[in-house]
Protein backbone atom coordinates (compact mmCIF):
# COMPACT_ATOMS: atom_id res chain seq x y z
CA UNK A 1 0.00 0.00 0.00
CA UNK A 2 3.30 2.65 1.07
CA UNK A 3 4.74 1.65 -2.63
CA UNK A 4 1.31 2.67 -4.60
CA UNK A 5 0.91 6.20 -2.33
CA UNK A 6 4.44 6.55 -3.26
CA UNK A 7 4.16 6.04 -6.96
CA UNK A 8 0.96 8.09 -6.91
CA UNK A 9 2.74 10.97 -5.37
CA UNK A 10 5.53 10.48 -7.78
CA UNK A 11 2.70 10.93 -11.13
CA UNK A 12 0.99 13.42 -9.37
CA UNK A 13 3.91 15.27 -9.11
CA UNK A 14 5.45 14.32 -12.60
CA UNK A 15 1.82 15.70 -13.99
CA UNK A 16 2.23 18.93 -12.37
CA UNK A 17 5.85 19.34 -13.81
CA UNK A 18 4.72 18.61 -17.57
CA UNK A 19 1.63 21.32 -17.18
CA UNK A 20 3.14 24.14 -14.90
CA UNK A 21 2.37 27.48 -16.83
CA UNK A 22 4.17 27.81 -20.56
CA UNK A 23 5.06 31.52 -18.96
CA UNK A 24 8.25 30.34 -16.92
CA UNK A 25 9.96 28.56 -20.05
CA UNK A 26 8.51 31.43 -22.21
CA UNK A 27 10.66 33.78 -19.92
CA UNK A 28 13.84 31.86 -20.27
CA UNK A 29 13.46 32.12 -24.29
CA UNK A 30 16.52 34.46 -25.54
CA UNK A 31 16.01 37.23 -27.69
CA UNK A 32 17.16 37.04 -31.01
CA UNK A 33 20.84 36.82 -31.89
CA UNK A 34 22.50 40.44 -32.18
CA UNK A 35 19.29 42.00 -30.59
CA UNK A 36 19.80 45.04 -27.87
CA UNK A 37 16.85 46.91 -26.42
CA UNK A 38 16.82 50.99 -27.85
CA UNK A 39 18.72 53.42 -25.17
CA UNK A 40 15.69 55.56 -25.34
CA UNK A 41 12.98 53.07 -24.15
CA UNK A 42 12.97 50.25 -21.39
CA UNK A 43 11.04 46.96 -22.69
CA UNK A 44 8.03 45.61 -21.45
CA UNK A 45 8.38 43.13 -18.70
CA UNK A 46 8.86 39.18 -19.60
CA UNK A 47 9.22 40.69 -23.72
CA UNK A 48 11.41 38.80 -25.97
CA UNK A 49 12.90 40.52 -28.93
CA UNK A 50 11.47 38.24 -32.24
CA UNK A 51 13.07 40.32 -35.36
CA UNK A 52 16.01 43.35 -35.07
CA UNK A 53 17.87 44.81 -37.58
CA UNK A 54 19.72 48.04 -38.26
CA UNK A 55 20.05 49.22 -41.62
CA UNK A 56 20.71 52.05 -44.18
CA UNK A 57 16.66 53.01 -45.27
CA UNK A 58 16.72 55.11 -48.20
CA UNK A 59 13.06 55.32 -48.94
CA UNK A 60 11.25 54.62 -45.55
CA UNK A 61 7.69 55.27 -45.04
CA UNK A 62 6.06 57.33 -41.95
CA UNK A 63 3.05 57.16 -41.83
CA UNK A 64 1.47 60.25 -40.36
CA UNK A 65 -2.45 59.28 -40.76
CA UNK A 66 -4.60 55.65 -41.26
CA UNK A 67 -3.71 53.81 -44.31
CA UNK A 68 -7.12 53.59 -46.63
CA UNK A 69 -7.94 51.80 -50.09
CA UNK A 70 -8.79 54.03 -52.64
CA UNK A 71 -9.40 52.06 -56.00
CA UNK A 72 -7.68 48.71 -54.89
CA UNK A 73 -4.28 51.10 -54.01
CA UNK A 74 -3.67 52.18 -50.66
CA UNK A 75 -3.43 55.69 -49.84
CA UNK A 76 -2.33 57.89 -46.33
CA UNK A 77 -3.06 61.48 -46.69
CA UNK A 78 -0.40 62.58 -44.62
CA UNK A 79 2.78 60.77 -44.38
CA UNK A 80 6.64 61.14 -45.32
CA UNK A 81 9.40 59.41 -46.71
CA UNK A 82 12.92 59.88 -45.07
CA UNK A 83 16.20 58.48 -45.52
CA UNK A 84 18.88 57.55 -42.60
CA UNK A 85 19.61 54.83 -40.14
CA UNK A 86 16.86 52.45 -39.24
CA UNK A 87 16.38 50.43 -35.83
CA UNK A 88 13.78 47.87 -36.01
CA UNK A 89 13.00 46.08 -33.30
CA UNK A 90 9.92 43.48 -32.73
CA UNK A 91 9.10 42.28 -29.46
CA UNK A 92 6.72 39.89 -28.82
CA UNK A 93 5.19 39.33 -25.10
CA UNK A 94 3.70 36.55 -23.04
CA UNK A 95 0.37 35.21 -24.95
CA UNK A 96 -2.77 37.12 -23.80
CA UNK A 97 -0.76 40.18 -22.58
CA UNK A 98 -2.50 43.48 -23.42
CA UNK A 99 -1.65 44.83 -26.80
CA UNK A 100 -2.81 48.03 -24.70
CA UNK A 101 -0.95 48.35 -21.98
CA UNK A 102 2.37 47.42 -23.75
CA UNK A 103 1.26 50.59 -26.07
CA UNK A 104 1.17 52.44 -22.97
CA UNK A 105 3.98 51.32 -21.30
CA UNK A 106 6.35 52.90 -24.46
CA UNK A 107 4.43 56.07 -24.87
CA UNK A 108 4.49 56.86 -21.23
CA UNK A 109 8.08 56.91 -21.61
CA UNK A 110 7.86 59.96 -24.12
CA UNK A 111 7.09 62.13 -21.36
CA UNK A 112 10.90 62.15 -19.49
CA UNK A 113 12.06 62.77 -23.58
CA UNK A 114 11.83 66.02 -25.46
CA UNK A 115 9.42 65.14 -28.04
CA UNK A 116 6.66 66.09 -30.81
CA UNK A 117 3.77 63.76 -31.12
CA UNK A 118 3.13 63.57 -35.38
CA UNK A 119 -0.03 61.05 -34.77
CA UNK A 120 -1.58 58.39 -32.58
CA UNK A 121 -4.67 56.04 -33.61
CA UNK A 122 -6.28 52.96 -31.94
CA UNK A 123 -8.11 50.38 -32.61
CA UNK A 124 -10.29 50.56 -35.74
CA UNK A 125 -9.52 54.21 -36.38
CA UNK A 126 -6.04 53.31 -37.29
CA UNK A 127 -7.96 51.35 -40.65
CA UNK A 128 -6.64 47.91 -41.67
CA UNK A 129 -4.42 46.30 -39.78
CA UNK A 130 -3.23 44.31 -42.96
CA UNK A 131 -1.95 47.42 -44.43
CA UNK A 132 0.13 48.14 -41.44
CA UNK A 133 1.44 45.07 -41.36
CA UNK A 134 2.10 44.41 -45.21
CA UNK A 135 2.65 47.33 -46.74
CA UNK A 136 3.97 49.60 -44.01
CA UNK A 137 5.80 47.41 -42.01
CA UNK A 138 6.39 44.39 -44.35
CA UNK A 139 5.87 41.98 -41.07
CA UNK A 140 3.34 39.92 -41.92
CA UNK A 141 2.93 38.62 -37.79
CA UNK A 142 2.07 42.63 -37.00
CA UNK A 143 -1.42 41.52 -38.59
CA UNK A 144 -4.19 40.96 -36.43
CA UNK A 145 -8.01 41.98 -35.24
CA UNK A 146 -8.27 46.14 -35.62
CA UNK A 147 -9.87 46.87 -32.15
CA UNK A 148 -6.73 45.17 -30.75
CA UNK A 149 -3.96 47.79 -32.83
CA UNK A 150 -2.67 50.78 -31.39
CA UNK A 151 0.07 53.24 -33.15
CA UNK A 152 1.60 56.75 -32.66
CA UNK A 153 4.38 58.37 -34.45
CA UNK A 154 7.04 60.91 -32.88
CA UNK A 155 9.81 63.51 -33.40
CA UNK A 156 12.33 63.04 -30.00
CA UNK A 157 14.73 65.89 -29.80
CA UNK A 158 17.93 64.57 -28.90
CA UNK A 159 21.59 66.20 -28.49
CA UNK A 160 22.27 64.74 -31.71
CA UNK A 161 19.62 66.14 -33.59
CA UNK A 162 16.23 64.49 -34.09
CA UNK A 163 14.80 60.84 -34.06
CA UNK A 164 11.27 59.59 -35.39
CA UNK A 165 9.74 57.26 -33.74
CA UNK A 166 7.31 54.75 -34.46
CA UNK A 167 5.11 52.57 -32.28
CA UNK A 168 2.65 49.43 -33.26
CA UNK A 169 1.44 46.87 -30.52
CA UNK A 170 -1.31 44.00 -31.90
CA UNK A 171 -2.55 41.44 -30.04
CA UNK A 172 -3.69 38.57 -33.12
CA UNK A 173 -6.44 36.17 -33.20
CA UNK A 174 -3.97 33.55 -31.45
CA UNK A 175 -3.13 35.68 -28.69
CA UNK A 176 0.21 36.39 -29.13
CA UNK A 177 1.05 40.02 -28.50
CA UNK A 178 3.28 41.79 -31.06
CA UNK A 179 5.06 45.50 -30.83
CA UNK A 180 6.92 47.45 -33.22
CA UNK A 181 9.48 49.84 -32.70
CA UNK A 182 11.26 51.67 -35.34
CA UNK A 183 13.72 54.56 -34.72
CA UNK A 184 15.06 56.82 -37.78
CA UNK A 185 17.77 58.78 -37.86
CA UNK A 186 17.59 60.85 -40.39
CA UNK A 187 20.73 61.41 -42.67
CA UNK A 188 21.20 65.40 -43.68
CA UNK A 189 18.17 65.57 -46.07
CA UNK A 190 15.70 64.09 -44.15
CA UNK A 191 16.53 66.44 -40.84
CA UNK A 192 13.95 68.21 -40.82
CA UNK A 193 10.66 69.33 -38.81
CA UNK A 194 7.31 67.60 -39.94
CA UNK A 195 3.79 68.76 -39.84
CA UNK A 196 1.32 67.28 -37.39
CA UNK A 197 -1.63 65.72 -38.64
CA UNK A 198 -4.36 68.22 -37.89
CA UNK A 199 -6.26 64.84 -36.14
CA UNK A 200 -3.58 64.48 -33.62
CA UNK A 201 -3.70 68.12 -32.33
CA UNK A 202 -7.60 67.91 -31.71
CA UNK A 203 -7.20 64.86 -30.31
CA UNK A 204 -4.46 66.36 -27.49
CA UNK A 205 -6.80 68.87 -27.28
CA UNK A 206 -9.71 67.02 -26.00
CA UNK A 207 -7.91 64.71 -24.02
CA UNK A 208 -5.25 67.27 -22.44
CA UNK A 209 -6.28 70.49 -22.74
CA UNK A 210 -3.16 71.65 -24.14
CA UNK A 211 -1.30 71.82 -27.37
CA UNK A 212 2.02 73.45 -27.56
CA UNK A 213 2.58 75.36 -30.70
CA UNK A 214 6.53 74.00 -31.66
CA UNK A 215 9.09 75.77 -34.22
CA UNK A 216 7.26 79.48 -34.20
CA UNK A 217 10.06 82.33 -34.59
CA UNK A 218 9.09 86.04 -33.87
CA UNK A 219 11.24 89.06 -35.21
CA UNK A 220 11.78 91.99 -33.09
CA UNK A 221 8.76 93.54 -32.93
CA UNK A 222 7.78 90.43 -31.46
CA UNK A 223 5.48 89.44 -34.84
CA UNK A 224 5.54 85.62 -36.03
CA UNK A 225 8.03 85.29 -38.67
CA UNK A 226 6.71 83.95 -42.22
CA UNK A 227 7.93 80.55 -42.15
CA UNK A 228 6.47 80.63 -38.85
CA UNK A 229 2.95 81.16 -40.39
CA UNK A 230 4.08 77.94 -42.66
CA UNK A 231 4.27 75.85 -39.69
CA UNK A 232 0.46 77.35 -38.37
CA UNK A 233 -1.02 75.64 -41.40
CA UNK A 234 -1.99 72.40 -39.72
CA UNK A 235 -2.94 74.24 -36.73
CA UNK A 236 -5.60 76.51 -38.37
CA UNK A 237 -6.70 73.14 -40.90
CA UNK A 238 -7.34 71.43 -37.45
CA UNK A 239 -9.31 74.67 -36.10
CA UNK A 240 -11.29 75.70 -39.00
CA UNK A 241 -12.50 72.12 -39.27
CA UNK A 242 -13.34 72.13 -35.45
CA UNK A 243 -15.31 75.96 -35.14
CA UNK A 244 -16.95 74.59 -31.85
CA UNK A 245 -13.18 74.46 -29.98
CA UNK A 246 -12.59 77.36 -28.71
CA UNK A 247 -8.86 78.32 -26.97
CA UNK A 248 -6.71 80.46 -25.40
CA UNK A 249 -3.55 81.10 -27.04
CA UNK A 250 -0.89 81.89 -24.71
CA UNK A 251 2.01 83.41 -24.89
CA UNK A 252 5.11 81.98 -22.98
CA UNK A 253 8.58 84.15 -22.48
CA UNK A 254 11.20 84.25 -20.66
CA UNK A 255 14.37 86.65 -20.70
CA UNK A 256 16.48 89.21 -18.62
CA UNK A 257 13.72 91.52 -18.31
CA UNK A 258 11.08 93.56 -15.71
CA UNK A 259 8.35 90.89 -15.73
CA UNK A 260 5.86 93.53 -16.84
CA UNK A 261 7.66 93.58 -20.06
CA UNK A 262 7.76 89.88 -20.95
CA UNK A 263 4.03 89.89 -20.00
CA UNK A 264 3.52 92.50 -22.24
CA UNK A 265 5.71 90.70 -24.94
CA UNK A 266 4.54 87.41 -24.74
CA UNK A 267 0.61 89.28 -25.37
CA UNK A 268 1.86 90.32 -28.48
CA UNK A 269 3.42 87.09 -29.43
CA UNK A 270 -0.24 85.22 -28.95
CA UNK A 271 -1.91 88.02 -30.63
CA UNK A 272 0.34 88.02 -33.77
CA UNK A 273 -0.61 83.54 -33.45
CA UNK A 274 -4.03 84.70 -33.81
CA UNK A 275 -3.61 87.36 -36.39
CA UNK A 276 -1.60 84.48 -38.56
CA UNK A 277 -4.32 81.52 -37.74
CA UNK A 278 -7.35 83.99 -38.59
CA UNK A 279 -5.17 84.72 -41.85
CA UNK A 280 -5.26 81.22 -42.52
CA UNK A 281 -8.85 80.92 -42.24
CA UNK A 282 -9.54 80.31 -38.47
CA UNK A 283 -12.59 82.05 -37.16
CA UNK A 284 -11.72 84.64 -34.51
CA UNK A 285 -14.38 84.29 -32.32
CA UNK A 286 -12.34 80.86 -31.57
CA UNK A 287 -9.27 82.24 -29.70
CA UNK A 288 -8.38 84.47 -27.04
CA UNK A 289 -4.99 85.70 -26.51
CA UNK A 290 -3.19 85.70 -23.41
CA UNK A 291 0.66 87.10 -22.06
CA UNK A 292 2.20 85.15 -19.02
CA UNK A 293 5.91 85.98 -19.72
CA UNK A 294 7.77 83.42 -17.21
CA UNK A 295 4.85 82.35 -14.70
CA UNK A 296 3.50 79.04 -15.81
CA UNK A 297 6.07 76.40 -15.05
CA UNK A 298 7.56 74.45 -18.26
CA UNK A 299 5.04 71.41 -19.57
CA UNK A 300 7.42 67.95 -18.97
CA UNK A 301 8.92 67.28 -22.83
CA UNK A 302 9.07 70.45 -23.60
CA UNK A 303 12.27 71.99 -23.78
CA UNK A 304 11.24 75.69 -25.40
CA UNK A 305 10.65 77.95 -22.59
CA UNK A 306 9.93 81.20 -24.90
CA UNK A 307 6.19 79.15 -26.27
CA UNK A 308 2.83 79.62 -27.46
CA UNK A 309 0.43 77.08 -26.33
CA UNK A 310 -3.12 76.33 -26.99
CA UNK A 311 -5.20 75.41 -24.03
CA UNK A 312 -8.93 74.44 -24.70
CA UNK A 313 -11.53 76.33 -22.63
Amino acid sequence: MMMLKNVGFFLLATLLVLNFPTATAYERTEDVQGASDSELFERYPRTKIDEFSVVEANDYLLALDSPKTVNGVMDIEYSERLAGQLTRITYRAPDGEDSKKIFGHFRSQLTSLSHELLFECHGRECGSSNQWANRIFGIAKLYGPQRYQHYLAAQINTDNGPVFMVLYSIKRGNKRVYTQLDLLTPDSNSAKSLDVNPRTIINELKYTGVYDLRNLSFDDNDEVTVVAEQRLKPVANALSKNTRLECYVVGHLTDEQPLTDLKKRSLARAESVIKALVKLGVNADQLNAQGVGPLAPIRRGTENLNRISLVLQ
